[in-house]
């Protein structure tokens, strides 16, 4: 299948089967085009583009905690966080703590555009600068950009 039929696929249940498949077939490049999109579909109904992205975010870490779980894993801790301090306080302070485990996960799976940092490089008007400035900085010490 080639990326632009999985770009158009809006089905999560028909992207984890692609995902499956691609495993059993030891197609990595189908797999993560099929996991970026699944990811790309849990924000889509948002108007706000950092809010969508936020969620495409959100699905990605769950999707790799559920992943190297073995099992559905909810990112409870993150959800908590969201409901108390809301997004844009959470990527501001993820940008300004140690680096998350959610962090760690995406860039060692080459996903860093699926990372908290790079959205707040990415909507960088929308945050204080000492919080897009270490964004920036852990996005290049892990051989980002």
């Amino acid at each position: 299948m080639d990326a632009s039929k999985i770009a158009q696929m809006n089905d999560k249940d028909g992207l984890q089967n692609l995902m499956e498949n691609a495993r059993k077939l030891d197609r990595d490049d189908v797999y993560w085009l099929a996991f970026r999109q699944k990811c790309s579909l849990e924000g889509m109904n948002l108007d706000d583009p950092l809010e969508r992205d936020f969620y495409n975010v959100l699905n990605a870490y769950e999707e790799l905690l559920t992943e190297k779980n073995g099992r559905t894993t909810k990112a409870n801790r993150t959800r908590q966080k969201l409901a108390r301090k809301g997004i844009e306080q959470c990527l501001i302070d993820w940008a300004l703590g140690a680096p998350t485990e959610g962090f760690k996960l995406l860039i060692k799976k080459g996903l860093s555009e699926l990372t908290a940092e790079h959205l707040v490089v990415h909507y960088k008007d929308r945050f204080p600068p000492e919080a897009v400035d270490a964004a920036q900085k852990r996005l290049v010490e892990n051989g980002v950009c």
